[in-house]
């Protein structure tokens, strides 16, 4: 019986330590620089401002510290994410952003994570 909880820290570890998150990760390589300068400069506006325009549906962005030596996931990360997400969409603009923290988690495949939701508008 004192097995179990080393074979449970085992499978933990090695279903934790797969080559890539479950979530999607967008990068420069998989999206291309127009996407990303677009996101780099898509605003978060407020609900008011956001009514006013064309909504595009709902966007989610992920910050996942996959291995130690991963940088640490962050808020900041998850909202740019997002920005790259609602810039797919050919949006110009983010409301309603909202995040939560995530830590260890087979779903995500991360150790500590991220994730924001949001609105994109056009």
């Amino acid at each position: 019986m004192k097995c179990k909880p080393i074979a449970v820290v085992a499978l933990l570890s090695a279903s934790l330590s797969g080559c890539s998150p479950f979530v999607p990760i967008q990068t420069l390589d998989n999206t291309g620089a127009d996407v990303f300068m677009a996101a780099s400069k898509m605003p978060v506006v407020s609900a008011d401002t956001g009514r006013a325009m064309q909504k595009l549906g709902e966007v989610v962005g992920y910050s996942c510290k996959l291995a130690l030596g991963d940088p640490n996931a962050s808020r900041a990360d998850a909202t740019d994410q997002a920005k790259i997400a609602a810039a797919q969409r050919r949006a110009t603009a983010v409301t309603d952003l909202t995040c939560k923290e995530g830590g260890v988690s087979l779903f995500t495949n991360c150790w500590e994570s991220w994730e924001c939701r949001a609105t994109a508008l056009r």
